[in-house]
């Protein structure tokens, strides 16, 4: 193979990395093989309501905890934190600050349960991570019963409505799915950007353990968007999608059931 040739595949091997790192972060099953882990404080145990979550994140490469001055922001925010209940119904998505010796930020963990706590960002020298931990919560409400979610692809937060085509979607495979943002009011949707981005959607899987999180492109129309994904293994996926519309935060709870 000529030094020319070799040299184009090579760019377009990187193109191809860049996209999919801007528009997805994304780690199956996480823990020790990821070099990037968050150590909670109070062992992961905390009271269940409002609560004040603080946090080390350590570096296993260069075997340090990491400050803000060791990330760069990612779609204007240093560190995004996401984090669900094993039923996938509780959800937060918060932006933790560093105050010189942790990370903190305050979750509303409300049931009684292990809960999911991601922590995602970008080192300052390019490399993205996606790692969890547990977070046990107890004297709260009584956990909520895992059940399959089956396919919801249309749901409602304060008058305004979020529907995904019914493009079918297999485990593995690159798919894009169109949506289409309606009031139930009869006014138009008035959409704007949220953390630099047209929405965030944040899909989690059955078992809870693999976290999708993607950034969906403008629609081919008014109000519309297209999510372009890929789902790594079968069974059913809680999806959140997140944008502005009319100056408020929505987030739109939605499921789909990937197959084989």
């Amino acid at each position: 193979m000529n030094t020319m040739l070799l040299k184009k595949k090579l760019l377009m091997v990187s193109l191809t990395l860049v996209g999919a790192f801007s528009s997805s972060l994304c780690l199956a099953h996480p823990g020790e093989e990821s070099r990037i882990t968050i150590e909670l404080e109070n062992q992961g145990n905390f009271k269940a309501g409002m609560i004040p979550f603080a946090f080390q994140v350590f570096d296993s490469e260069t075997q340090k905890t990491l400050s803000d001055k060791d990330l760069v922001e990612t779609h204007t925010k240093i560190l995004h934190m996401i984090a669900y209940d094993p039923s996938r119904n509780e959800f937060n998505h918060v932006h933790p600050s560093f105050d010189g010796k942790l990370w903190s930020t305050e979750l509303n963990l409300a049931f009684n349960g292990s809960y999911f706590v991601w922590a995602q960002g970008q080192l300052a020298d390019g490399t993205e991570f996606s790692t969890y931990a547990k977070a046990n919560i107890v004297d709260g409400k009584p956990s909520l019963q895992i059940l399959s979610l089956g396919e919801n692809r249309k749901a409602t937060d304060r008058l305004t409505t979020l529907e995904l085509d019914k493009t079918k979607i297999k485990a593995g495979k690159s798919v894009m799915i169109n949506f289409k943002v309606t009031r139930e009011d009869g006014q138009k949707p008035k959409m704007a950007p949220y953390l630099g981005a047209l929405a965030h959607v944040i899909a989690v899987s059955p078992d809870g353990d693999e976290l999708i999180h993607v950034h969906p492109m403008a629609g081919s129309g008014p109000n519309t968007g297209m999510i372009h994904a890929t789902f790594p293994t079968e069974g059913d996926y809680r999806l959140w999608v997140q944008f502005i519309e009319h100056d408020e935060l929505k987030t739109i709870p939605l499921s789909v059931v990937v197959t084989k």
